[in-house]
């Protein structure tokens, strides 16, 4: 991906020093990168399907392995946290039944609403949560060994990352 070919550039800022959650916000970006470039090119129609379906994918298994991880590791706002979570679930969940049911088009709002979400969120509340388990000396070792599992399984899974990785 070029560098004109970035709608959201991943900054240092934005890492909460847990290699693991920093990768997979990276591929969240990278998905929302993705969705900009297919718009850019006029091919969103196309692509808009494939990409709706992989941010919803992975989205809901970032946050299932980001919540595991809080559980773990006894995170006391864990659920000011997930409900964050619920609420971007509805909001692309409204997105995506806005485009399908009623053929409107999505792309901008979704590509401004995403990037000023994922921004806010990793810098605000999961800088909180990492902060707070790095503090507290948490060993990440287990989790991240779930984590990757996960994503590895997600990966062999769904025909559509196979295309999407490859991209």
């Amino acid at each position: 991906m070029s560098n004109e070919e970035v709608f959201f550039k991943w900054l240092p800022d934005y890492s909460v020093n847990i290699q693991a959650i920093d990768a997979q916000h990276k591929e969240l970006v990278n998905i929302l990168n993705r969705l900009f470039i297919a718009v850019s090119k006029r091919e969103g129609d196309s692509a808009i399907a494939g990409i709706l379906d992989s941010l919803m994918s992975y989205t809901q298994t970032h946050f299932a392995l980001e919540e595991s991880l809080m559980r773990q590791a006894n995170y006391k706002d864990l659920e000011p946290h997930i409900e964050e979570h619920r609420m971007l679930i509805a909001k692309l969940d409204a997105l995506t039944k806005k485009y399908l049911l009623e053929e409107k088009p999505i792309y901008f709002e979704m590509l401004s609403f995403l990037k000023s979400w994922l921004r806010e969120h990793i810098q605000g509340v999961d800088m909180k949560y990492s902060g707070a388990l790095l503090q507290a000396g948490f060993s990440f070792d287990s989790w991240e060994h779930e984590a990757n599992t996960e994503l590895a399984r997600m990966s062999n899974s769904k025909n559509w990352w196979k295309v999407w990785k490859a991209a």
